[in-house]
């Protein structure tokens, strides 16, 4: 459909038409099911809505075709996405209805026919086409990037954890916090990566809706609540040390593990159970439901409350501690620095997302932003906790000069035994009258070896 103008409202005569063809395409099937679907369902809602009880003239609900019409006021105009039967549809649009002043849809002035403006509904269908697959290629980039990032973090922070004097300034406690922490972001990041190939990018998978794509959307979902959750263990662990407990190292870090691993099964189960009995549909990849509160919810109320608990730390740190504990607060103040520059970052994507511009060239830009702070939030994690933790810095630095001094101590005593070995070996060769022989040879050291077996070869009279 790449006609400059839509109409539907005689679109049954020429659906009917169409059905006579001998043969019809898989995808023209497809089409023919979603517009019968769709037309099932408005009889059912126009015979269920109640009568139209205002004042004053005004068109009545109707079935154009394409989609469904309620009852609209004279003088004004109703509006809709626009219907995804056709790949150059864009969903995200609207169609448009106008109600004339004497109660009557308007007619198209060539074809005298109602008529439906759904010319916006393609209009810019390949500039968003190509603008969405840079969008999807950037997420997959940025989980990937996020899975390395982390991977090698978890890396560092294994290989350092036995060794509690490389890093001595983070407790073992909130080395472990933090593999967990990563661990949740590299299993998000995976999933994210399989859901986005496996499903955003599988249309007909999403319209025949089976149970394997619902499954892979709930893990989605509970890993995204363990992402929050962890971050709010960073949170509690720091205000119980610095706060509560006055820098005692010790806590139970099975309360942690619950709230990280446990907490977020409860509103992403929710949701699910909300999302099979209402929202059932697309594999459950709609965003036009309040269901998703259940998850976001409770993802909110972690951020806000690690905000306080970290402002709390922060106002602790800066009136109580400024006279004593001088090192340790100082310390302390670099990990809820970290922290405090996380959250926000982290929950951007929550408070923005609902004020997106209305204009198209400020809409793309707030798309790209969006991405790279949605899609890079491991990558984030792993930088701000350990590429640029000043401990982890120093320990990898330490262990450098160390690697590179047992490097060169290794090469100077293996030069030293080959020069050793290869001394043996020469004066086993030499001729007798060469002990006595006057010459600045007299230490062989390979450097006039070829020489030496010159002047054993002469000789007919060699110790053996």
């Amino acid at each position: 459909m790449t006609s400059t103008e839509f109409s539907r409202d005689s679109e049954a005569e020429e659906v009917i038409e169409a059905t006579v063809s001998p043969v019809v395409s898989r995808e023209e099937q497809l089409v023919r099911k979603k517009i019968l679907d769709s037309q099932y369902k408005c009889f059912e809602k126009i015979n269920r809505d109640p009568p139209y009880n205002k004042s004053g003239p005004y068109c009545s609900r109707n079935w154009d075709g394409w989609l469904c019409w309620d009852d609209t006021p004279a003088g004004t105009s109703a509006s809709q996405n626009c219907p995804n039967y056709f790949d150059d549809f864009d969903p995200t649009e609207k169609a448009t209805k106008f109600c004339g002043e004497d109660g009557q849809w308007f007619r198209h002035p060539e074809t005298n026919r109602t008529w439906s403006n759904y010319t916006p509904c393609n209009a810019h269908t390949k500039e968003k086409l190509a603008s969405a697959y840079i969008l999807f290629y950037m997420a997959i980039v940025g989980h990937a990037l996020s899975i390395v990032s982390l991977l090698i973090s978890l890396a560092i922070f294994f290989y350092f954890s036995g060794d509690v004097l490389q890093l001595r300034s983070l407790s073992c406690q909130r080395i472990t916090l933090h593999k967990n922490l990563f661990c949740s972001y590299v299993l998000n990041s995976a999933l994210t990566i399989i859901y986005l190939v496996a499903v955003v990018d599988n249309p007909e998978l999403v319209d025949r809706n089976p149970v394997g794509c619902k499954v892979l959307h709930f893990f989605h979902m509970y890993m995204l609540g363990c992402n929050y959750f962890w971050m709010l263990c960073e949170g509690i662990y720091l205000h119980t040390l610095i706060v509560v407990a006055v820098f005692a190292e010790e806590q139970h870090l099975h309360w942690y593990y619950l709230l990280g691993w446990g907490f977020p099964l409860v509103p992403v189960s929710i949701h699910a159970v909300a999302r099979k009995k209402y929202f059932d549909d697309n594999c459950w990849m709609s965003v036009e439901t309040h269901l998703l509160y259940a998850v976001h919810g409770p993802i909110v109320a972690a951020l806000l409350v690690n905000l306080l608990f970290l402002l709390n730390i922060i106002r602790v740190l800066v009136t109580k501690l400024r006279d004593t504990h001088r090192a340790e607060s100082n310390m302390y103040m670099k990990a809820v620095r970290a922290t405090l520059i996380l959250v926000p970052l982290l929950g951007i994507q929550f408070v923005i997302i609902p004020w997106r511009p209305e204009n198209r060239l400020a809409g793309e830009v707030y798309e790209y932003i969006m991405h790279i702070l949605m899609h890079h939030q491991g990558l984030l994690v792993a930088t701000i906790f350990c590429f640029f933790n000043g401990e982890v810095q120093a320990a990898l630095k330490r262990q450098w000069m160390q690697y590179k001094t047992q490097w060169g101590q290794r090469r100077k005593d293996h030069c030293s035994m080959r020069s050793t070995s290869y001394t043996a070996t020469s004066i086993t060769e030499v001729p007798a009258f060469m002990y006595h022989h006057d010459c600045n040879n007299e230490h062989l050291n390979g450097r006039h070896a070829e020489d030496s077996e010159l002047v054993a070869l002469k000789s007919g009279d060699t110790y053996a």
